[in-house]
């Protein structure tokens, strides 16, 4: 005899009476069942209170024009070059300037698929049914991608304008080019384990499968330049004086830009796991020897207070975040109270960690902070956010997220080894003490659901 019960049809009638001499129920139901919940339910306390576009503390230019990822999962190239294209333009003096974003997806792309094919290729043991090879196939081309997955693409291939490799429909629109890799990846794998059982030699067979992959992404992505091509790229800057600037995509990111991405660090905030440690995800990556996700993870306070002295220095700062929830698109707010839910008595009462663990929350979109308000105790209020969805979404393309939002939503942000205390770096270098995550834990989880234009709740 079964221990659960079943739900009871008396129940329900029961229910159904209290609802209908529920007034305040029944108000709600008026409201709700013939108009738009998130326009309804809008706070205007709330709403007031993040109509201010006033930042004390903002870096000297923002990046110009606003991007759009368009529909694609590419915000995590955005808001990293979103973030490296403010030295070139003020370099150069420019008014406005992309670094190409479909270049670092085409090689992305390709990297991943090798980097798939090597884990199946390392793992001939596993049964297929096993959760590791099983979240191998779920995507293993995916749009999104870790700030650490970024540093491997730059190192490896540079960076170039946008002019240079521009973007063509798929890189705007990829779920067909996904469909069809994804899809062949698939049958690689198992021809692959086939071979392997067979006591076969793969190292041909892999190769070739590589140069399929790269064919279907030059059909659909155009032929990128190499590393270490001769490029040109003219310009008119800010006062209309003409530029030239002679590159290869290795030296416009070493020398051009001058940055060293090896030594920027990703900080984050999972209150799962202890603070003051770093935490790796196993296996999560793109180029095969590169580097593979790591975190330091601090507490919420000292997440904000490191992206506030970056703002304060003058830069502008990666971080990623779960968006699109509590977000009003069409006013440019993020901010949980926005919505005031208590009105029809619901209340959502986990906390950040629980949110997690019980995937109500995760990593799914990584933006820009350009700005910071702080109050007469130097503690953040609201963040200025540049997002990559174009004009039209928020205030031209920007948004004011409340600070509360942050410590409850914000889970990483990226600074420099420097900008970290004495402590803090010191651990960062110290593996000894780390914490290894699967890599289908939700901290992994920006190289899979990236794709926020698509996300709705």
């Amino acid at each position: 005899m079964s221990n659960y019960s079943t739900l009871s049809t008396a129940s329900l009638s029961e229910w159904k009476v209290e609802i209908e001499n529920d007034l305040p129920t029944q108000l709600g139901a008026a409201a709700l069942q013939i108009y738009n919940a998130d326009e309804t339910l809008i706070n205007r306390k709330a709403l007031l209170k993040n109509s201010t576009k006033v930042f004390n503390n903002k870096i000297e230019i923002e990046g110009a024009p606003v991007t759009n990822q368009k529909s694609s999962g590419r915000c995590w190239l955005f808001a990293a070059t979103n973030v490296l294209r403010v030295k070139i333009m003020k370099k150069l003096n420019l008014k406005e300037f992309q670094f190409s974003q479909s270049f670092l997806f085409f090689y992305d792309k390709l990297e991943k698929s090798n980097f798939f094919l090597e884990q199946i290729i390392a793992s001939p043991d596993d049964e297929v049914d096993s959760r590791f090879i099983q979240h191998l196939l779920t995507d293993p081309v995916g749009d999104g991608g870790q700030y650490d997955m970024f540093i491997n693409i730059v190192e490896k291939y540079g960076l170039v304008p946008q002019e240079t490799f521009p973007d063509v429909y798929t890189s705007t629109a990829s779920r067909t080019l996904n469909f069809l890799v994804t899809t062949k990846l698939r049958e690689f794998a198992e021809v692959l384990r086939n071979e392997l059982k067979a006591g076969n030699s793969v190292e041909a067979l892999k190769l070739s499968m590589q140069k399929e992959i790269h064919r279907l992404l030059v059909i659909f992505l155009g032929p990128p330049p190499s590393p270490e091509q001769q490029l040109s790229w003219e310009y008119t800057d800010k006062d209309d004086k003409y530029g030239k600037l002679e590159f290869t995509p290795i030296s416009l990111y070493k020398e051009v830009l001058g940055e060293d991405l090896s030594k920027c660090v990703s900080l984050l905030n999972d209150p799962r796991n202890a603070y003051n440690k770093n935490i790796k995800i196993d296996k999560l990556g793109n180029v095969v020897g590169g580097k593979t996700v790591k975190y330091l993870n601090v507490d919420i306070d000292d997440l904000s207070d490191y992206a506030v002295k970056r703002i304060q220095s003058g830069e502008a700062v990666f971080f990623g975040t779960h968006t699109p929830i509590y977000m009003d698109k069409k006013r440019g707010i993020m901010d949980e109270s926005l919505y005031d839910y208590k009105l029809i008595n619901y209340e959502a009462k986990q906390q950040k960690a629980s949110r997690v663990e019980y995937h109500q929350s995760l990593m799914t979109h990584a933006m820009t902070l350009t700005a910071v308000h702080l109050d007469e105790e130097n503690k953040p209020v609201r963040w200025r956010v540049e997002n990559s969805w174009g004009k039209d979404s928020g205030n031209d393309g920007y948004y004011i997220m409340d600070h509360q939002y942050f410590k409850d939503y914000v889970y990483q942000v990226v600074v420099k080894d420097t900008e970290l205390t004495d402590e803090h770096q010191a651990i960062f270098k110290d593996d000894s003490q780390s914490v290894t995550l699967p890599p289908w834990d939700p901290m992994g989880a920006l190289a899979v659901f990236s794709n926020a234009t698509q996300i709705e709740y």
